[in-house]
């Protein structure tokens, strides 16, 4: 089966989805991973519409893809565990109206931790050796993984600010923890998480987080993607992606800075 795997999206959903899918129609693509951060983004928490309409649309994209015989996998990171376990970060969104909300539409979506990719294992961040792959963990998250969830959101690595050695499969960073302590019974993995200027597909460890940001909104990397079918890797470029469309995505977006919290979303 044809797979296309996407990076961290970060409330870009709306500007690099619906570019995809000539690639998916004349690729013949039958699966499609987005690796998880689907909230979240530099100078936006102030903006819950941002979040509405990119999670809708989201929510949408993924129904319009099953409805055309597209499986789509989503995972989550370690941005969205804090909505899913009903406890904010400094990085969540503001208004407490618009994070419940959040919170139900995240579990509607369908995430999972991690998913079995023929050799490879695809998670958010990836499987250090201090972190088994659970069963649960390829499950279609509910309330019921709370307190589980929880767990993997407080074990941030030393790479990342937390206290243990290497980080969770939401944490572990793809330099500081994966490229060392890998777990050796998983020599082949997939992850996002870590911002990379580029594909590198001769690497057993493969990082695909090339849509990240700076501060400013400036892409960190080159929005490459990659398509998996019978172990064979390319890389497929975003049509759309560069710096003046992101600049122009977000000079729109973050204008819409709103009185949520009167709407009561």
């Amino acid at each position: 089966m044809k797979t296309l795997l996407i990076g961290d999206t970060h409330l870009m959903c709306r500007l690099i989805l619906p570019s995809l899918d000539k690639i998916i129609e004349e690729q013949n693509v039958k699966r499609l991973i987005l690796m998880g951060d689907y909230t979240d983004q530099w100078g936006a928490i102030g903006c819950p519409d941002m979040y509405k309409n990119d999670l809708r649309f989201l929510y949408w994209w993924k129904s319009e893809m099953t409805a055309r015989g597209v499986l789509v996998v989503l995972l989550t990171g370690n941005h969205g565990i804090p909505y899913l376990i009903g406890e904010p970060m400094y990085y969540s969104v503001m208004s407490p109206y618009a994070f419940d909300w959040i919170k139900e539409m995240l579990y509607d979506l369908g995430l999972q931790i991690a998913y079995r990719l023929e050799d490879y294992l695809v998670s958010h961040a990836g499987f250090t050796k201090d972190y088994e792959p659970l069963t649960w963990h390829f499950e279609v998250l509910t309330v019921d993984h709370k307190d589980r969830l929880a767990w993997l959101h407080n074990h941030a690595g030393l790479s990342r600010g937390g206290r243990y050695v290497t980080g969770s499969p939401v944490w572990a960073d793809l330099n500081g923890d994966m490229l060392e302590f890998y777990h050796q019974d998983y020599p082949k993995q997939i992850v996002g998480h870590t911002p990379i200027t580029s594909i590198d597909l001769t690497d057993n460890i493969i990082g695909v987080d090339t849509f990240s940001l700076s501060r400013s909104h400036v892409p960190l990397g080159n929005g490459e993607m990659f398509l998996y079918e019978d172990g064979r890797l390319s890389v497929i470029e975003h049509p759309i992606w560069n710096d003046d469309v992101v600049g122009k995505y977000f000079d729109e977006n973050l204008q819409i800075i709103s009185k949520t919290e009167s709407k009561r979303l």
